[in-house]
């Protein structure tokens, strides 16, 4: 086993051992039929290029129209993705459906067959980011929605499974 000091003893054991794996090792795959991968794939396809910038809201887009039942809290709000929306607190207990009207960026809210209010959708940003930081708060998200499952599950008796594995 290697134990490189240095960061060009890491970089040179890390291309010996990806020479190896790629162009020695023969690969169980059966898109490689044990052979070495790049002997099985000698010229990959070309990725397409990152984009520069990326409209975080595109995905309004595919839920146009969609409809979403919520009951209505006792304080008046619905909740849709862990955020608040106040409806009518004299329709506390009862369902509303709010549907996606993407082109407005807003949600239109029904009580039965009658249309209650039009509500903007919370957590948009209205504007194309550059690549960078689109990816660096996708990151930031998603270790927010790792540490909300963390708390609900730590806190209802269950430790996460990193922790109960490693308390065997």
């Amino acid at each position: 086993m290697e134990r490189p000091q240095t960061v060009e003893a890491v970089r040179a054991v890390t291309a010996a051992f990806l020479t190896h794996d790629n162009w020695v090792r023969p690969n169980q795959a059966r898109s490689c039929r044990n052979r070495p991968p790049r002997v099985a794939y000698p010229t990959l396809p070309t990725l397409p290029q990152l984009p520069e910038g990326v409209g975080p809201d595109r995905w309004l887009d595919a839920v146009d129209g969609q409809a979403f039942a919520r009951s209505v809290q006792p304080n008046g709000n619905v909740l849709v993705d862990l955020r608040p929306y106040s409806i009518r607190q004299a329709l506390a207990g009862r369902q509303v459906v709010l549907v996606v009207r993407a082109a407005e960026r807003v949600f239109d809210v029904w009580h039965g067959r009658e249309r209650l209010k039009a509500v903007p959708i919370k957590g948009l940003y209205g504007q194309r980011l550059p690549f960078e930081q689109y990816a660096e708060r996708m990151q930031e998200e998603a270790r927010s929605d790792y540490r909300r499952w963390l708390y609900a599950h730590w806190h209802r008796g269950q430790p996460p499974r990193w922790i109960a594995a490693g308390s065997g």
